[in-house]
């Protein structure tokens, strides 16, 4: 559509209308959708793979077997992480940490 020299109201309403609609359409909150940002492992911020106590020590116990004693948050390497004291089924006390942000089990 081109615009005569006349300038005709209907084609500048018209057109008019297709630019607010195309100003519309390419400001939307979809295309504005924060990216996550990344940490170390690659993984987006706040999707850890353990996120409770109690899932660190099923993993723990799921391992290891005997008896959870006693779970405390830490950090390991800078990320969130669970510290699990378990007592095995032979009578030992072992300790196990749990990276939350990677799921990564250390004895």
């Amino acid at each position: 559509m081109s615009l005569s020299k006349r300038n005709n109201p209907k084609e500048i309403k018209l057109l008019g209308s297709l630019i607010l609609l195309l100003g519309l359409s390419l400001s939307s909150p979809v295309l504005h959708a924060k990216q996550p940002n990344n940490n170390r492992q690659g993984k987006p911020q706040n999707q850890l793979v353990v996120r409770s106590n109690n899932q660190a020590a099923q993993i723990v116990k799921s391992r290891y077997g005997g008896k959870v004693l006693k779970v405390e948050s830490t950090r390991m390497n800078g990320d969130p992480g669970y510290r699990v004291k378990l007592l095995t089924e032979n009578g030992r006390i072992i300790y196990v940490s749990v990276n939350a942000a990677s799921g990564r089990i250390d004895k």
